[in-house]
């Protein structure tokens, strides 16, 4: 591990297109209740720089699997008292091996807690291409968060992502229709991390008994929330699709 030090990604999209495009957030929320709007106030809107670990790594795989390639085979089978002609499919199982090479860049793991996980990754990818070095002029105004995850954690969490992502790559490689038993052995090289800061929007609100939250990418403005649920519309919807496959039905019967 090389490198340790701390950048962060300069907000690009305003608070006030923030603000605009949550209210199209709510509007697009067809199954939320109609005293959404009104309940949601958009005045507690505040922005705050979130702690990420990057990772950059050099991966060589080498893969070992059985290929499967599908054949088909005709036989005859009796069925309601007819004779039918049916093709059977089956699998050919041959051996196959081979290797790659990939590279990955900035590989993001969050290090907040605050903010729920399910969230940051429907607004994620962050552009870390035009990071600059952490100065406090950038974050005049902002929270900034103090990491919750150490680089243990993250470093772990990465290699996992990591992981997968060559075994899908390997996977691909396979030739045939399907495999099994793959074996991947990886070996990474040029491994660094740095600690950067990325900027998101963030709106708690309640309804009810309920907190929320919607939150939005600071750079790129991708927008993903919660939302409380109307079960009226829900049932009324159901009812709606009921209605019109029954109509269905109906025609096509006479």
């Amino acid at each position: 591990i090389l490198l340790f030090t701390k950048y962060l990604a300069l907000v690009t999209i305003t608070e006030a297109q923030v603000r605009e495009s949550i209210r199209r957030w709510y509007a697009s929320r067809w199954f939320a209740p109609d005293r959404l709007k009104k309940a949601a106030l958009t005045d507690r809107v505040g922005g705050i720089y979130l702690p990420y670990w990057t990772f950059d790594a050099r991966v060589h795989a080498r893969w070992q699997a059985e290929a499967g390639h599908y054949y088909y085979e005709t036989r005859t089978v009796r069925r309601n008292g007819r004779t039918e002609t049916v093709q059977e499919r089956r699998v050919r199982w041959v051996p196959a091996a081979g290797e790659i090479a990939t590279a990955f860049d900035d590989e993001l793991v969050a290090a907040t807690q605050g903010l729920h996980t399910a969230l940051l990754r429907a607004i994620e990818p962050f552009p870390t291409t035009d990071l600059r070095p952490y100065d406090r002029g950038y974050v005049s105004g902002w929270v900034v968060e103090q990491y919750q995850l150490d680089l243990v954690g993250a470093a772990e969490r990465s290699r996992a992502e990591m992981d997968a992502k060559v075994r899908a790559a390997c996977a691909r490689d396979i030739p045939g229709d399907t495999y099994r038993n793959l074996e991947v052995a990886a070996t990474y090289t040029d491994q660094t991390f740095k600690h950067t800061l990325l900027p998101v929007w963030l709106l708690h609100y309640d309804y009810g008994r309920r907190s929320f939250q919607v939150v939005v990418n600071g750079v790129t403005g991708a927008i993903a929330g919660e939302q409380p649920y109307s079960w009226i519309k829900i049932l009324f919807a159901v009812l709606a699709v009921l209605l019109v496959a029954l109509v269905v039905l109906v025609l096509s019967n006479q």
